[in-house]
């Protein structure tokens, strides 16, 4: 048994009744069923508190690729964008972040409106249920998008007003809390001071802030900065998403913005925490890479920057200055079926295909052109020492940042990054057992009873009489990722059994087809 507070394993028992753990440790008497677990881990069920399922999951609700890696409980809703509330010209801006994902021709968005509304839709029977437990963060955009649409400019009193209001229902209706997505668009658009009046409003409700910083890079320092004055001025709880340093002139800096956040707890009372997927490669839209000023104004606008000849030259040279290597740029999804070849495909092979006729950064602005700004990609971008650094650090949990899905039907799509198939079996697997990084009873902390406890979930996240049951169990001598980036889409090894809600999900590794899954409000 490991309890999933940091404390060392212990041999013993878990009993479970409606739902619940009824005993843990030496249990007597018999059960109407049994589980010989002998050789393997018990641990509570793993908390993957950093995901974009909110996206999937409607057109997935076996959530198998998280399931199968001992998922129990995703937290949605990341980066600014969550797929409620949808609200005026914001409804629009959800329902492309269905169809990035290819489910938007099998998911009505038009269900919900509101968060409570998604969360009900969600849970409920009569939609089919979810097999594991789902909450959700409002994001950032959600809230703006309806007041400025994707305007590059300070909102007035009035309009900042209409931004809490829909800050305050989503929280209301059961939101965990806020975040932010400020390298996207129109999230970088916002300064502070506004990031702070919306903080106050989840200070309020007494919740967590959670922000993609608006640089993992070279003016990392700077953002963090401001993620600290924001959980400083608003006192609200700081969550740091997939901390990271990216690109190689900023290798190493991370020694420093973990010491920060260290600091800014002790000395400044900020609490400030982080997590982090184990991998060195990120991934998200292609359209990311372009300079902020060229995404201003939507798809239309960002279409017309990139076909205007002066313009194009102008973002074709910035984005020569801010690669560092095109070999590190991989493809995995596109929209547009004759572009489906280059899936899997670096940059650099791509241009190497096309000999001199196009320059790397020329075949990433027609791609951005030919696919409507929706190409999505992988970027070999961190080291691995960094990687392991963040993992130690005793304010790190442990985040996905992927989604659940499943190797066929529309969410088979493409070349996903592995993290949704594997982050938690690679973290036992590799940087447990295989590099020592953590021990195996803290790395299960980070997956469980420190984001319950960051969430405020007082009966989830620990093995402890009277919680609710839910279960992983796992061999600490196989557990392992399943798939590569090459063949990402493959379920993991050592997952034997995962419950929720004292329901078996999945039995002898194989999902069960059960929906126990309650929304977390």
């Amino acid at each position: 048994m490991i309890d999933g507070t940091g404390a060392p394993w212990f041999d013993g028992d878990v009993a479970i009744s409606d739902g619940r753990i009824a005993a843990v440790g030496d249990v007597t008497g018999s059960g109407g069923t049994e589980l010989d677990a002998d050789g393997a881990v018990v641990a509570p069920g793993f908390i993957d508190i950093h995901t974009h399922s909110d996206f999937t999951l409607p057109a997935n609700r076996d959530a198998h690729s998280k399931v199968r890696q001992g998922v129990t409980l995703e937290i949605v809703g990341n980066c600014g964008t969550s797929a409620a509330p949808r609200y005026g010209e914001g409804a629009e801006d959800v329902d492309e972040g269905f169809a990035y994902r290819g489910v938007g021709e099998v998911v009505d968005t038009s269900a919900w409106e509101s968060m409570g509304d998604y969360l009900d839709h969600l849970e409920g029977a009569d939609a089919g249920g979810v097999s594991l437990n789902v909450g959700s963060l409002i994001g950032h955009e959600n809230a703006r998008i309806p007041v400025l649409g994707y305007e590059d400019r300070e909102p007035t009193a009035d309009e900042l007003e209409e931004m809490k209001a829909i800050v305050d229902e989503a929280l209301s209706d059961g939101a965990v809390g806020l975040s932010t997505g400020l390298i996207y668009t129109p999230g970088a658009f916002a300064d502070t001071e506004e990031l702070v009046a919306l903080a106050e409003v989840v200070a309020d409700h007494d919740k967590l802030y959670a922000t993609h910083m608006r640089s993992e890079g070279d003016e990392i320092f700077e953002a963090l900065e401001e993620a600290i004055e924001i959980g400083d001025r608003a006192d609200v709880p700081v969550q740091v998403s997939h901390h990271k340093a990216v690109g190689r002139d900023n290798w190493g800096k991370v020694k420093y913005t973990l010491e920060r956040m260290r600091r800014a707890r002790d000395r400044d009372g900020v609490e400030i925490q982080c997590e982090q997927y184990p991998y060195t490669a990120s991934s998200t839209s292609l359209g990311a890479r372009l300079p902020t000023w060229a995404r201003e104004g939507g798809t239309d606008a960002i279409l017309d920057r990139l076909t205007d000849e002066e313009t194009r030259a102008e973002i074709r040279d910035e984005l020569e200055a801010n690669t560092d290597s095109w070999d590190d740029i991989l493809i995995t999804n596109v929209r547009t079926s004759d572009l489906e070849a280059v899936q899997g495909q670096t940059i650099a092979e791509l241009a190497e295909r096309d000999g001199e006729s196009r320059s790397p950064a020329e075949i990433v602005i027609d791609l951005l052109i030919e696919d409507r700004v929706r190409p999505r990609h992988i970027h070999f971008c961190m080291r691995d020492s960094d990687v392991e650094e963040v993992m130690a650090h005793e304010l790190t949990m442990i985040g996905s940042d992927g989604n659940s899905l499943r190797p066929t039907g529309p969410l088979g799509d493409g070349v996903p990054h592995p993290r949704s198939y594997g982050t938690f079996p690679r973290v036992l697997g590799h940087y447990v057992r295989e590099r020592g990084v953590v021990s195996l009873e803290t790395a299960v902390y980070k997956m469980t009873g420190q984001p319950a406890a960051r969430l405020g979930l007082e009966d989830r996240g620990v093995l402890k009489e009277g919680l609710w049951a839910d279960l992983t169990v796992f061999d600490p001598e196989t557990v392992g990722q399943g798939g590569s980036f090459v063949d990402p889409a493959v379920y993991p090894d050592g997952i034997h059994h995962v419950l929720v809600n004292g329901e078996f999900v999945v039995r002898s590794g194989e999902h069960t087809g059960a929906r126990p899954g309650v929304a977390i409000r």
